[in-house]
């Protein structure tokens, strides 16, 4: 969720910094993901103006220029551009800073065998908009040589804060207001929106046939509206969280989805025929997105709606279609049922101011079975409990206190218990859990005295063998993997895996048909799977089950290919070796209370080792810890 400080400030009156702002909504349970100042990007632009624009010498399509970048000199600046002239007001990059679209940095060039002072931007290379055809052609009335943020309004620095699936409030910029201002950071204000003067009833009629699906849903008509750009002010804080401006009446549904966290729509009134029937699908039917009645620049009469929905159903719908928008977001973790008619008014506000028109009754739909209550149930958090959970002491009079900032009903307190009701945004709140959390994160998490954890006397529980083995093994650099159980069967069998008996009766796949008679394989396989993505140096064990005729071991196997490590200063890698593999497995041996003395080594081992090249550990005095006499490795 992102929004700008300006636009946060709209909804509460506080003088705290930015930083301030920052900490208290971490301390609020908002974690802020990062702040953004879009100054910063445009550090050294300046305003410029044009004070000559001629003829390239040397090109047709290049205008030579002479700008003035506020310290009196005249910059020659070569500009490609078709709409420069003299006397324009431009956005001038001088030699030296960087580009926000490439990240290069500018320097002093030379085109057809002219020299270029700096640069002249589109609101493409700043970053601000998508036309690149053209330098941006800044108000006349802008001083030369005024920081260049400052002149376009990109002073506002963006926060963007992660909001957690059971705070659906905060996905609005009103309800992080709400929260900054329960916790003391300043006010919130009352909502600027006004409600406006009906004008005609409104000729479309709504029936909604299941209730549970959409408990409301809400519509005005809207005539003789002028669908042009948004505000200036508009635009900038869309492009501040990522969205693209596309019209006043688009605009103003994705602004409102973030403002107030209450997503509505907007149909062309001339594409829709008759009235309108709110429904489930059915089998067969299909629905391609809104653009048969889509508002486009010629669109004069409007239908706004604004509804709720049921947060699952649409969160199984949403996955179904693999759809996923503002809209849904807010859906699924459950809008506030009443901010229907409030979001209807705030719609037919902005259309007023940004397209004019006259706006009709509200027509409020229809239910063809009972509407869903939409009052929260009332929680009760005793004394005793609050106290519990929690870890301090907390009057119920200062517990009601935060409860009340938050919005929060209070029905009855007394020395025992305190019984609220949650307000509509909040539908989250299900019990005296909930209400502590509150409680909490007004007061303070730090707040809470640190408890040490009760000491437990108990005997230290030694690790198992397998432990031990991982241990050591991971210690050494090598990078444990943990395999299927089962290979195919043709890998099997040159590892020993011959026996009718180890093949699966019915296996979940042809290529894990059979019981593996050695970890080898599928770490042969994990090696190459690594190098054939660049991981040439590869050092991996497992420590798990391979399998005979009616038996199974418990084995530790581990694989070397490529070099010892990677580059380093004091020791040049090396190609790992059968001395590395010999390290290894002494480690283990020895970490088990084998040592060397006790070990003899020869070439015996199965028959699909190297005939050259295989070795095996042996006892050869003292005791063996392990039920089998030797341990192989590759």
């Amino acid at each position: 969720m992102k929004f700008t400080l300006s636009w946060l400030k709209d909804h509460l009156d506080t003088t705290a910094s930015l930083a301030e702002i920052t900490e208290k909504l971490v301390t609020l349970g908002l974690e802020v993901e990062g702040v953004e100042d879009p100054a910063e990007k445009l550090k050294g632009f300046v305003v410029a103006q044009v004070v000559e624009a001629g003829r390239h010498p040397n090109a047709d399509r290049l205008s030579l220029c002479y700008a003035d970048a506020g310290n009196g000199e005249h910059l020659q600046v070569v500009c490609g551009a078709p709409n420069v002239r003299t006397g324009m007001k431009v956005a001038f990059a001088p030699v030296g800073v960087t580009i926000p679209a490439t990240g290069t940095i500018l320097k002093k060039g030379k085109i057809r065998d002219v020299d270029s002072l700096g640069m002249f931007c589109s609101a493409t290379e700043l970053e601000m908009g998508q036309d690149a055809d053209g330098i941006l052609d800044l108000d006349p009335s802008l001083p030369a040589g005024m920081p260049l943020a400052e002149a376009l309004g990109v002073i506002d620095p963006i926060i963007d804060v992660a909001i957690t699936p059971n705070r659906a409030d905060c996905f609005g910029v009103r309800g992080i207001a709400r929260d900054l201002a329960a916790s003391g950071l300043g006010t919130l204000k009352a909502l600027a929106y006004k409600a406006i003067s009906e004008s005609f009833s409104c000729p479309i009629a709504v029936t909604i046939e299941d209730s549970q699906a959409c408990p409301d849903f809400q519509a005005r008509v809207i005539r003789n509206v002028r669908n042009g750009p948004s505000p200036d002010w508009v635009q900038r804080r869309l492009r501040a969280i990522g969205l693209r401006p596309l019209s006043a009446l688009v605009d103003m549904t994705n602004y409102l989805t973030f403002d107030l966290g209450r997503p509505l729509h907007v149909f062309d009134l001339t594409k829709i025929q008759g009235n309108l029937t709110v429904r489930l699908s059915k089998a067969g039917e299909t629905l391609m997105g809104g653009m048969s009645t889509a508002c486009l620049e010629n669109t004069v009469d409007v239908l706004v709606e604004c509804a709720s929905f049921d947060p699952v159903r649409t969160a199984q719908t949403g996955r179904v279609l693999s759809i996923l928008s503002d809209a849904r977001t807010r859906f699924e973790r459950g809008v506030d049922p009443l901010s229907v008619r409030p979001g209807l008014e705030a719609a037919a506000d902005l259309i007023g101011q940004w397209c004019g028109g006259s706006v009709s009754e509200t027509a409020v739909a229809t239910h063809q079975n009972p509407q869903p209550k939409v009052e929260r149930p009332p929680v009760t958090l005793t004394h005793h409990k609050l106290n519990a959970l929690s870890g301090c002491a907390i009057p119920l009079t200062e517990a009601k206190q935060f409860l009340e900032t938050l919005g929060f009903t209070i029905l009855s307190l007394d020395l025992d218990s305190l019984t609220v009701q949650a307000p509509t945004w909040r539908g989250d709140i299900e019990g005296p859990a909930d209400l502590v959390e509150e409680i909490l994160r007004l007061k303070g998490y730090d707040q809470v005295p640190s408890v040490p954890l009760p000491s437990v006397s108990s005997a230290p529980k030694l690790p198992s063998v397998p432990s031990m083995v991982k241990r050591v093994l991971a210690s050494r650099g090598l990078n444990e993997v943990v395999t299927w159980s089962f290979m195919a069967e043709g890998l099997a069998a040159p590892f020993g895996g011959t026996d009718p008996s180890l093949r699966l009766l019915n296996p979940i796949s042809v290529d894990l048909g059979f019981m593996r008679p050695s970890l080898i394989p599928n770490l042969i396989e994990a090696a190459v799977r690594n190098q054939s993505r660049g991981q040439e140096t590869v050092a991996l064990f497992e420590v798990g089950p391979q399998f005979e005729k009616d038996a199974q071991r418990l084995v530790a196997t581990g694989i070397l290919a490529g070099q010892t490590g990677p580059r380093h200063w004091a020791q040049a890698p090396r190609p790992v070796d059968v001395f590395d593999a010999k390290a290894h497995t002494l480690a283990v041996l020895t970490t088990m209370g084998v040592t060397e003395t006790a070990l003899q080594i020869d070439t015996s081992g199965p028959d699909y080792y190297h005939p050259g090249r295989k070795g095996c550990f042996r006892q050869a005095t003292g005791l063996w810890p392990f039920s089998e006499k030797c341990i192989l490795w590759l």
